[in-house]
C-alpha cells in the first residue's frame, strides 16, 4: 500500500482518481488546492504526491521547488494538461520525478506510481565521504573539505540541476539545456561530464559523486550542500 496525496482542483477527477488507486488497495487524501496539500502533508503520512500544476491558488512550478525542500523523501508526480516541452524540462528541472500530461488512462498512472514508489522506498546505496560536497551557485566553485574549484557556467549549471532532482536526469533534459537543436549537443555533454571529472580529481582530490545509468541519464550519488 502507498500513501498518495492528490492535488487537484477539478473534483470529479480527483475523486475518479482516488476510487481507482484505492481499488489497488492504495490509501488516497485529496487536495483541490495548494493550501489544502500543505495542510494534508502535516497531518497525513504520505510517499507520493500527484501534482496538478494549474492550482487555484498557487502555481504549480512554484510548488515543486518549496515541496523538494521542505519534504525531499517524498515522490513528485506532476500530471498536468500543461503538454508543451518546455514546461516538461521546467518540471524536470525543478524536481518533478515523472511529468505526465492529461489526458492518461489510470492503469498508466498506476505503473508510474508503482516504479515512483519502488525508488522512494529503495535504501540508497552510500559511498562514505572524507567531507560535505557544496555547490556555489553564485560564484560558480565546487567546494569539498575546505579545497576549492571554479566551474564555468555549464559546469555550474549541470551540477545544479542534478542537485535538485532525487531521480536521474534524463539525457535528453540537459541536452535541452546545452542547446537541443544542436547535433553536437549530446557529444558536447560527454566531453562536460569528462572535464567535471578529470577537474574534480585533480583540483579535490577525490572523484566527483556522479553516477551515469544508461537509459536513465546522470545522478549524483553522494549529498551536495547548495549556496
Amino acid at each position: 500500500m502507498t500513501q498518495i496525496l492528490i492535488v487537484e482542483d477539478n473534483g470529479e477527477y480527483a475523486a475518479d482518481m482516488a476510487d481507482f488507486l484505492k481499488e489497488l488497495d492504495h490509501e488516497v487524501t485529496i487536495a483541490t488546492s495548494a493550501s489544502e496539500m500543505w495542510a494534508a502533508l502535516t497531518k497525513h503520512p504520505t510517499s507520493i504526491v500527484i501534482l496538478d500544476l494549474g492550482l487555484p491558488d498557487e502555481d504549480g512550478f512554484n510548488v515543486i521547488p518549496r515541496m523538494r525542500q521542505l519534504y525531499p523523501g517524498i515522490g513528485l508526480l506532476v500530471l498536468t494538461g500543461r503538454v508543451a516541452f518546455d514546461n516538461r524540462i521546467l518540471g524536470l528541472r525543478l524536481g518533478a520525478d515523472h511529468y505526465l500530461t492529461k489526458p492518461i488512462k489510470f492503469p498508466e498512472l498506476a505503473a508510474h506510481i508503482e516504479a515512483l514508489d519502488r525508488r522512494v522506498r529503495a535504501p540508497e546505496p552510500s559511498t562514505p565521504q572524507p567531507g560535505k560536497w557544496t555547490l556555489k551557485v553564485s560564484a560558480r566553485q565546487l567546494e569539498l573539505s575546505g579545497a576549492v574549484i571554479d566551474l564555468t557556467e555549464k559546469e555550474c549549471n549541470f551540477l545544479h540541476l542534478l542537485t535538485i532532482n532525487t531521480r536521474p536526469v534524463p539525457r535528453q533534459v540537459i541536452v535541452a539545456g546545452m542547446g537541443g537543436e544542436d547535433p553536437d549537443a549530446s557529444r558536447r555533454v560527454d566531453m562536460l561530464v569528462y572535464r567535471l571529472r578529470k577537474k574534480a580529481r585533480s583540483g579535490l582530490g577525490q572523484d566527483l559523486p556522479l553516477r551515469s545509468a544508461y537509459g536513465e541519464g546522470y545522478s549524483l550519488s553522494a549529498g551536495f550542500n547548495i549556496q
